[in-house]
């Protein structure tokens, strides 16, 4: 296969070939034009001094009175033509003096001394040119042409026709010699400005051959920047391609991410699946045994099935997390619910009241504190409402009977840069969470060690982070070990 560049150079050298072709013959046919030209005219002005001799207006009536007589006396085409020296001006002009007929009245002397010259002019046969000037090529051969004019005259009261020719094979030479050159100069210019045209094509070519090298070197699954660097000039085709192929590459990048993460997601859900589920479904099957190894009492029968729907609750209760998580693996959570303004302040004060029974049963107090001013944010209400269960559900769950847990709501500005924030703190007086585990809280099933007596798969602090990143928001905690835990979530206010 021919690349572009012999493509765009043999593109380039047949259109420029062709419209050299087309010069060259503009050339060749203006210049016969033009020496037609210029010999019709010297032939119009010699046809015109021919008819004054021949009419009688030059002043030396020696030769006009001699070709009178001879006119007078001419009787016809038997009679042999005559030399009059008043016909001759150049010795390279023959001039020829016929009648109507075609009868040679007067010839100059040199057509008399050129028989087949003169023969060549006889067999024109003037009589078919009639009224008027007429041009017309004749000679004994192709090396010898002549070109002729034919013009009425009028002598000694007969009407007669002149015939004057001049040698046409210097022309023709010329003619021959200019396309010679042109033969040659036609293709060597071709031939040169191809040559031209193939190192041009290859210095615009340059950027894009750089282009397809730099991209053949590119690894979707290792990208960390930009195809190309831009070059100078931005506004140039090669820099808009640069700009599509980057932007172009960057989407690659994007759809190869989504895909590996959702893979990601695929695989690590399957695998904290059947981690997580092997416990209470091994449980679920031995309870389910030992009940049905012998006849039992009604009651114990009860007795295994609420163990069983608590068991299945626990399994439906992980793999909802983990579908959730995996969902915010692939990046689709963003996308889920409908984005809103939320009031945070009815939000907090709906879960303060929603948990208020299930603390008092532990011997916990839930208390809300409001903001003076309302606070907003954008974003899913459903997912948030989840947030702040799981937040207020780990706190009352790790505080013991007489603590007091803590939700408070209120908007500040961000010491990063002062944007607008809203900022809500759930705070308990329990446990509290060892300096060593505080970075792993976020981790999914991970638990602290003093926190596995407590009921609970070890989801719920990553559901609570991924949902905080999908708002905009973050997560911080502080905590000291038997003096409880506040954890802080902050989200971008509604604009």
């Amino acid at each position: 296969m021919r690349s572009l560049r012999f493509r765009l150079t043999l593109w380039y050298g047949g259109a420029l070939a062709a419209i050299l072709c087309a010069g060259a013959l503009c050339v060749y046919v203006g210049a016969k034009h033009a020496l037609l030209s210029e010999t019709d005219a010297f032939l119009t002005l010699e046809a015109q001094r021919t008819a004054y001799v021949a009419e009688g207006d030059q002043r030396d009536a020696g030769d006009y009175t001699e070709l009178r007589e001879a006119v007078s006396s001419f009787q016809g085409s038997g009679q042999s033509p005559r030399s009059f020296p008043g016909l001759l001006r150049f010795d390279s002009v023959y001039v020829r003096l016929a009648t109507p007929k075609n009868a040679t009245v007067a010839v100059s002397p040199s057509l008399s001394s050129h028989p087949d010259l003169q023969d060549s002019l006889n067999e024109m046969n003037v009589s078919n040119f009639k009224g008027g000037r007429h041009f017309a090529f004749s000679g004994p051969d192709e090396e010898r042409m002549l070109r002729v004019i034919v013009a009425p005259v009028e002598a000694a009261g007969r009407p007669l026709l002149i015939q004057i020719a001049v040698p046409w094979d210097h022309d023709t030479d010329v003619l021959e010699q200019l396309g010679y050159v042109l033969m040659i100069a036609v293709p060597a210019l071709t031939f040169a400005a191809s040559l031209g045209g193939w190192a041009l094509v290859g210095r615009t070519l340059r950027p894009i051959q750089r282009i397809a090298t730099e991209a053949e070197q590119l690894e979707i699954d290792n990208f960390s920047g930009p195809l190309l660097p831009a070059p100078s000039e931005t506004d140039s085709e090669v820099g808009n391609l640069v700009a599509t192929l980057n932007r172009m590459t960057i989407r690659l990048h994007k759809a190869f991410e989504a895909k590996q993460r959702f893979a990601e997601a695929q695989q690590r859900f399957a695998a904290d699946a059947s981690h997580e589920l092997r416990t209470p479904l091994t449980v679920l099957r031995g309870e389910m045994e030992l009940t049905l190894s012998r006849p039992r009492a009604e009651e114990e029968y009860i007795a295994t099935l609420g163990s069983a729907l608590e068991e299945i609750q626990q399994m439906t209760h992980i793999v909802e997390s983990l579908s959730f998580l995996a969902r915010t693996d692939t990046g689709h959570i963003e996308n889920e619910g409908a984005r809103v303004p939320v009031d945070l302040q009815s939000l907090c004060e709906r879960t303060s009241a929603h948990f208020e029974r299930e603390a008092e049963a532990h011997g916990v107090t839930v208390s809300f504190l409001p903001s003076p001013e309302p606070v907003r944010v954008t974003g899913d209400p459903v997912q948030l409402r989840q947030l702040l269960d799981n937040l207020v559900d780990n706190a009352v769950k790790y505080s013991r009977s007489g603590d007091l847990v803590t939700i408070s709501v209120s908007g500040e500005r961000a010491p990063s840069d002062g944007a607008a924030e809203a900022v809500i703190t759930v705070s308990d007086m329990g446990i509290g969470i060892a300096p060593e585990d505080l970075p792993h809280i976020f981790d999914r099933f991970w638990r602290a060690d003093s926190a596995r007596s407590a009921p609970g798969s070890g989801l719920g602090l990553a559901i609570c982070a991924r949902i905080a990143e999908a708002h905009g928001g973050r997560l911080a905690v502080q905590s000291e070990l038997g003096s409880g835990t506040q954890i802080t979530l902050r989200i971008p206010v509604a604009g």
